[in-house]
């Protein structure tokens, strides 16, 4: 399945798994709405005719232009008005997420900025100088009246949980430790590349039968290595507590300064790279009793993304 259709097989549960996430009416695809969370400072706190609101829009148009982001590799930062005068100028940022393409990542920055002045999904956020917002279509936004860059939006602020709709997975135990091992590894492995991107897999036994999980890791790329860790750690520990990501067996997480996803069985595609070499199983054995149902081999492969921005960008043709 391709990766923008298994996104929207997840929000099929999306508006029900996070709660307080307002679904748009407006989507880029036909059977699932997008799914956004946002966060912003108190609204009508400035005009339409006031060098601030013309800030944002000046702004607006620099992150989310057709090529801007995309040609960035996914990312993009900017400030917009006079140095001197810090209480007019808005400084922001855009990113897509890896796992889309260049015509999702567009996508989400027409329908994001098409509706940032509050009137159609954004209502709390009606002509707020301080907006972060993140889209199940796979961008985040965020600006605001002075400049932000390198500190990340703190755990609990407003991450868009997503998870696959599907039954309990036999061996979720197995399961857990699998995923607690990868992204753990992804958080850290994540914060120390320049790209601030990792992805890779873990394989594990149930019951016999060898299983792999994928799973990726990004951050913006303003943040400093140890603020990305520590967001993405941040992440991970949101996906521990939500109880409807427990057993699943797929499911990410999405906030303003980070990303994490995870899936079974089937690789997480990134646009212009290689995909990733899967674990192989251990090496057979003999039990001389009856089979355990839990982990009996593990093996981590961990791909960086940073080798493959040329030929990301590349690929991509635009």
């Amino acid at each position: 399945m391709h990766h923008s259709a298994r996104r929207h097989h997840l929000l099929a549960v999306a508006v029900v798994a996070s709660l307080g996430a307002t679904a748009t009416a407006t989507s880029y695809d036909s059977f699932f709405p997008a799914v956004t969370k946002q966060t912003c400072s108190a609204k009508l706190n400035y005009t339409d005719d006031s060098p601030y609101s013309k800030n944002v829009a000046d702004l607006l148009s620099v992150l989310t232009s057709p090529t801007s982001a995309i040609d960035n590799w996914w990312f993009r930062r900017a400030t917009v008005g006079s140095a001197s005068g810090l209480a007019i100028s808005a400084s922001g940022l855009a990113m897509c997420f890896a796992d889309s393409d260049a015509s999702s990542c567009r996508s989400c920055f027409a329908m994001v900025t098409s509706n940032v002045s509050g009137e159609v999904f954004l209502p709390d956020c009606d002509h707020s100088r301080n907006v972060s917002l993140v889209s199940s279509d796979g961008c985040v936004i965020r600006y605001a009246d002075a400049p932000f860059f390198g500190t990340s939006v703190s755990s609990g602020a407003g991450e868009l949980v997503l998870r696959f709709p599907g039954g309990d997975f036999d061996g979720a135990d197995a399961m857990r430790d699998a995923r607690r091992a990868l992204l753990g590894q992804l958080a850290e492995k994540a914060g120390g590349e320049a790209m601030r991107f990792a992805t890779g897999s873990q394989g594990f036994m149930v019951r016999g039968i060898w299983k792999v999980m994928y799973g990726m890791a990004q951050c913006t790329r303003d943040l400093p290595a140890s603020e990305c860790t520590g967001c993405l750690v941040d992440l991970l520990a949101v996906m521990y507590r939500d109880v409807s990501v427990t057993n699943s067996t797929e499911a990410s997480v999405m906030g303003f300064s980070c990303y994490l996803r995870y899936q079974m069985d089937e690789p997480i595609h990134i646009a212009g790279m290689a995909l990733p070499p899967s674990p192989p199983p251990p090496a057979a054995t003999h039990p001389t009793g009856s089979a355990s149902p839990s982990t009996v081999g593990k093996m981590t492969t961990v791909l960086i993304a940073a080798a493959a921005v040329t030929l990301l960008i590349t690929a991509i043709g635009v």
